[in-house]
């Protein structure tokens, strides 16, 4: 198959797990926009995607469903079109035999996994150069790969241990005692550490039992590397003391690899945990923070800052539907960057939004349509929540980053469950805001009133009075929030409030007044209190 010449590189990712093969193709997909990326869910939906038309290379895990990644290697061998130049298995297990088979079925490269999306995207971009394809000038924009603390005394020990490490694609730091680990330990917060258990200054047992004793760095997996005279009872005090494994001096290479994975592994899994307790922890924050505030120009201002700060966005854009129009507000993380974004028409995305009444997240907007990109501008990457209220959708929330691929589905799914608390807090906030409103166009009708006019609430607490009712109580002051007290000689007031709180309907009579005057009263129970109304008829 001739890959120099061609245009574009076709890529298949092979994986049984749909989400480890759609993210390994999106993190390839951004290292040129010369790559046609595609991934597959087993080994037959592979071979239906290339049967038209066949790739350059192949991705593929080796245990699958049904056919296994070897024999998904073995049939596109004899693909018509021919095979594919640069193939890569990805396997959990390195079985005796494997490398033998894989030479033979021209493999050029065997991962053990786990797999780091960064790893794969280092080899195709080596692969591409070999190939003479055109790679970028600088590797792909990817996430720093895993790094690995080794303590030990010994340089002999520490540089093996690096050779081992870095032809894993991991990233080493070492220190000389536990003293130095620790430090390193807290500076450079490593993915796992490697801990000698003898060493000066502190040994390991020591600096074990201050990793564990620190919340910083508490949760970091820690193999324990020990010399084979080491008493037993020693080693179950490490593991007491919150050691994760063990492997014993003169180690197999192999042996500790596999230990490590596994270590790292349960990490990236307790990592996970740790981060959704984090969200869980932080939206009953927001929402309480949202809840307290019943200004609507205060309440955009949190929602924007807490969004752009929770999500670490360097930019954030509110955008509400307002009878008025659109209105935009926005907040950025810090006003002395050079960051520079550029709102587009909004109306792609409304109509997306309200179309399917779901967020979205654009990887790099320099080749999506939807965020049409201006000359000099700083967005890489977008993500866009809607705000739904209960008659309809209220706004857009939508979060900016200045590195391609920042936004992720469960940055969206956190930021649509902020939005989803915003919407309720700013419908909540205009509710108080109108009711307010109608509370004082009603105390100004109520004012220019003849007649005297109460409400209380259902405790007979005073919630709203006029100055004709005022005049009424000529020996004491009424207050709002204060319990009404009838003078003597109201009794035909009181009994007639007395009866519509037993049956709750209206009730009117004449009544005579202290000071002899005659009202009409009529006196309306409601859900929440009572209004009185007394007319002056002598």
């Amino acid at each position: 198959m001739d890959t120099v010449n061609s245009p574009n590189l076709r890529i298949l990712v092979v994986d049984d797990h749909p989400s480890t093969a759609t993210t390994l193709a999106r993190a390839i997909s951004q290292i040129s926009p010369h790559l046609d990326v595609i991934s597959a869910r087993s080994g037959e939906n592979a071979l239906t995607l290339v049967q038209d038309k066949p790739v350059d290379f192949l991705i593929t895990d080796m245990m699958m469903t049904g056919m296994n990644g070897l024999e998904l290697i073995e049939k596109l061998q004899s693909h018509p079109a021919g095979r594919p130049s640069y193939i890569m298995l990805v396997t959990a297990y390195d079985i005796p035999g494997l490398k033998i088979t894989a030479r033979r079925l021209r493999v050029n490269e065997i991962i053990i996994k786990p797999v780091r999306p960064e790893r794969v995207c280092q080899l195709v971009v080596k692969a591409m150069e070999d190939l003479g394809s055109e790679a970028p000038s600088q590797g792909p924009e990817t996430k720093s790969v895993l790094k690995i603390l080794i303590a030990d005394d010994l340089p002999d020990n520490v540089s093996l241990l690096v050779r081992y490490l870095t032809n894993e694609g991991y990233a080493c730091i070492s220190a000389c005692n536990g003293e130095e680990a620790l430090a390193k330990a807290r500076t450079e917060l490593p993915d796992l550490v490697l801990l000698d258990m003898n060493m000066p200054i502190k040994d390991g047992f020591q600096t074990l039992q201050e990793i564990r004793s620190d919340p910083a760095i508490g949760h970091i997996p820690v193999i324990i590397l020990t010399a084979a005279r080491l008493e037993a009872m020693d080693m179950q005090s490490a593991l007491n003391m919150g050691a994760d494994d063990y492997v014993t001096k003169p180690f197999d290479r192999r042996e500790l690899l596999a230990r490590i994975r596994t270590r790292l592994r349960v990490k990236e899994a307790e990592d996970v945990i740790r981060r959704r307790n984090k969200e869980l922890n932080l939206l009953p924050e927001i929402g309480r923070e949202l809840s307290a505030r019943p200004d609507v120009n205060e309440l955009t201002d949190i929602i924007l800052r807490r969004t752009v700060e929770t999500l670490g966005a360097f930019l954030g854009h509110l955008i509400l539907l307002e009878p008025q129009g659109i209105v935009h507000k926005k907040h950025r993380v810090s006003s002395e960057n050079d960051f520079v974004s550029e709102l587009p028409d909004l109306t792609p995305l409304l109509a997306q939004v309200k179309n399917t009444r779901q967020g979205f997240v654009i990887g790099d907007v320099r080749k999506d349509a939807r965020w049409p990109v201006v000359e000099g501008d700083s967005s890489r990457s977008v993500v866009v929540v809607p705000m739904f209220g209960r008659f309809g959708l209220l706004g857009l929330l939508v979060l900016v980053h200045e590195y391609p691929d920042y936004f992720s589905f469960e940055h969206m799914l956190l930021l649509q469950a902020i939005a989803s608390q915003a919407a309720i807090a700013m419908e909540n906030a205009n509710l108080f805001t109108e009711m307010a409103q109608d509370r004082k166009r009603l105390n100004a009708v109520l004012q220019c009133a003849v007649d005297a006019t109460l409400v209380l609430d259902n405790d007979k607490k005073l919630v709203l009075f006029n100055t004709a009712a005022e005049q009424l109580f000529a020996n004491y002051e009424i207050k709002l929030g204060k319990l009404l007290v009838l003078e003597p000689g109201c009794d035909s007031l009181e009994q007639l409030l007395g009866k519509a709180d037993d049956i709750k309907t209206q009730q009117t009579g004449e009544i005579v007044w202290p000071d002899k005057r005659t009202f009409i009263t009529i006196i309306t129970p409601m859900d929440d209190g009572y209004v009185i109304v007394l007319r002056n008829i002598s």
